[in-house]
């Protein structure tokens, strides 16, 4: 890819992605030809892959490439306390 891999986005932000560019010598600029599979969920931490995937014009694929976007949790620490408050000693 370009040096954007991989990618790391809040739980809950709203990710939008860098997308790709693709070109062939016999068809030119195929970049509006591209199919891509975003299937990231900033609701769910997680890691997921995006895929890209082009054809020409002559029923050739190019090598599908692929971008890692991990969604990273933000909710805060939960401290529990054992036994009774306050003590008394």
């Amino acid at each position: 890819m370009n040096g954007v891999d991989p990618v790391f986005v809040a739980e809950g932000a709203t990710y939008t992605d860098a997308g790709a560019t693709a070109s062939d010598v016999e068809d030119g600029d195929l970049t509006a030809s591209i199919v891509t599979n975003n299937p990231v969920n900033t609701t769910i931490p997680g890691s997921y892959t995006v895929t890209y995937n082009v054809t020409d014009s002559g029923a050739i694929a190019a090598t599908q490439v692929t971008r890692t976007v991990t969604v990273v949790g933000n909710a805060a620490p939960v401290i529990s306390l054992l036994g009774a408050s306050p003590v008394s000693v």
